[in-house]
C-alpha cells in the first residue's frame, strides 16, 4: 500500500529496538528537551521528524544543536500545539511560516490536534502555508473512548482532504509572473495607449498638453510618456489618434 511503518520511541531501549525497523524516527514534543534520547536517536543516522509542541524557540535551537552534534543531518520540524483537542483559535498555523524562516535548513510540517471538520481545513491551510509533512491521529470510530479517537480523522476525512487538495492544487500555479496567453486579449483591450489630445501639424514638437491616454493598448504605451514628450510629429495627427512610433520623427 506504500505505507511505511514508523513508531515513536520514548526511551533508549525503544530506539535500539526500532532502529533496524523504521525508515525515520519521530520524536514527540514531550522529548524535545530529552537530551540523552535525542542523542540516541541521532546516532542511528536515520532522518528525524521532531514535533515542537509546548516549546520555545530557544528550546528548539538547543534540540537541533544536540541532534546535529550527535550526527543528525536530516531533520524535519512539525509545528504542533500540545493540547487535545486544540481549539481552532490556538492552532497558530502561521507558526509554520515562522519556523520555515528561522530554520530554512529543515523540512517543515504540522501535527494537527484540532477536531476534524469536513475537508480537514486545518491540514489544507497548513499545506498552503508550506507544510510538507502532515500528521494527524487516525481512527475508524471517533466515538471510541480515550484521549485520541475524538480528535482523530477517519478514512472519510482523509478522502475529503484529498479531494480538497486536488481541487486547490491546480489553482496554485508555479509562482512565475508572466502574461499568460489567456490574458492577451484583455491585455490589449484593457491597457492604455498614448492618444493625441488635439489636432497636431507635421513637425510639431509634442508637449504634455498634446497627449492623453486611453484604451486600447494598441499604440505607444504610457510607459514611454516621457520619451514621447519633446519628439516631433512625422505627419499631421488628429485628436483621438492612437499614437504609433511611426508617427514620430527621429
Amino acid at each position: 500500500m506504500g505505507i511505511d511503518f514508523v513508531s515513536t520511541p520514548f526511551d533508549d531501549a525503544a530506539v535500539d529496538l526500532l532502529a533496524p525497523l523504521v525508515p525515520f524516527f519521530k520524536v514527540a514534543s514531550a522529548d524535545l528537551t530529552n537530551t540523552p534520547l535525542l542523542r540516541r536517536v541521532a546516532r542511528t543516522g536515520k532522518p528525524i521528524v521532531l514535533s515542537v509542541g509546548a516549546s520555545t524557540l530557544e528550546e528548539i535551537d538547543v534540540a537541533l544543536a544536540t541532534l546535529r552534534a550527535a550526527g543528525a543531518t536530516s531533520i524535519a520540524l512539525l509545528h504542533c500545539i500540545l493540547n487535545y483537542p486544540t481549539a481552532d483559535a490556538n492552532a497558530n498555523l502561521r507558526m509554520i511560516v515562522s519556523l520555515a524562516e528561522r530554520y530554512p535548513e529543515c523540512v517543515l510540517g504540522y501535527s494537527d490536534h484540532t477536531v476534524p471538520k469536513s475537508g480537514l481545513p486545518s491540514l489544507v491551510a497548513a499545506w498552503l502555508l508550506g507544510a510538507v509533512i502532515l500528521e494527524k491521529h487516525f481512527t475508524h470510530d471517533t466515538s471510541l473512548p480515550g484521549n485520541d479517537h475524538y480528535h482523530a480523522m477517519t478514512a472519510e476525512h482523509l478522502q475529503q482532504f484529498r479531494r480538497e487538495v486536488q481541487r486547490i492544487e491546480p489553482l496554485l500555479g508555479l509562482g512565475d509572473k508572466i502574461s499568460l496567453p489567456s490574458e492577451e486579449v484583455a491585455r490589449l483591450n484593457a491597457r492604455r495607449s498614448i492618444v493625441i489630445a488635439r489636432d497636431l501639424p507635421t513637425g510639431h514638437r509634442i508637449t504634455e498638453a498634446d497627449i492623453t491616454y486611453k484604451r486600447p493598448g494598441s499604440g505607444v504605451s504610457p510607459l514611454h510618456w516621457d520619451d514621447v514628450i519633446g519628439r516631433r510629429t512625422a505627419r499631421a495627427l488628429s485628436a483621438d489618434d492612437v499614437l504609433q512610433w511611426s508617427d514620430l520623427s527621429q
